[in-house]
């Protein structure tokens, strides 16, 4: 039988951009931190591209966007990608 290891530093906490102001130092900030939570928890995966955009909803209400293209680094002919999107 298997135990289970949570991993309770595992992930950036996106949710906490949706109320920030959006400028480009913060979709930098969150591809840094990205491309960090990567090399720390899933060092075997290359990031080939991420893309982050805010959308304003309307004035209380904002969704973040992140996509994110990928491949194992020991098959890089192979790619996969995820998105994410975090709203109200």
């Amino acid at each position: 039988r298997g135990e289970r290891i949570m991993q309770p530093f595992l992930g950036i906490n996106l949710r906490k951009y949706l109320f920030s102001q959006v400028n480009e130092d913060s979709v930098i900030k969150i591809q840094n931190d990205i491309v960090d939570s990567f090399k720390l928890w899933l060092p075997f995966v290359e990031i080939r591209d991420i893309q982050v955009t805010f959308k304003e909803i309307d004035v209380q209400s904002t969704t973040l966007s992140v996509s994110i293209v990928f491949n194992i680094k020991q098959d890089p002919n192979t790619t996969d990608s995820v998105q994410v999107e975090i709203g109200e």
